[in-house]
């Protein structure tokens, strides 16, 4: 075997270091998209609001923890505050 130990074969190692086409990442923006008016029409007024990694609302969009965001995007819907993202 030598170089290709533990039953790796040309094509098997070839497909594990080749990079995926599909975009995956472990991290996340959370933002929640507020209506103040309570309708939630095509033209009504809608206010962005980006959370941190404390679950406190921050100024910029922030990228943390996949795990993370979706676990505040839990806790916010249960608010009920507006629509919850998690991109």
């Amino acid at each position: 075997m030598g170089r290709y130990s533990r039953g790796l074969t040309r094509v098997s190692l070839a497909s594990l270091v080749m990079a995926s086409s599909f975009p995956c990442c472990e991290i996340r923006q959370l933002l929640v998209h507020i209506y103040p008016g309570g309708s939630k029409a095509g033209a009504a007024e809608r206010i962005t609001v980006f959370y941190g990694r404390r679950g406190r609302p921050v100024k910029k969009p922030r990228f943390i923890p996949a795990e993370l965001a979706h676990q505040w995007a839990r806790k916010l819907q249960a608010r009920r505050l507006g629509t919850v993202s998690v991109l």
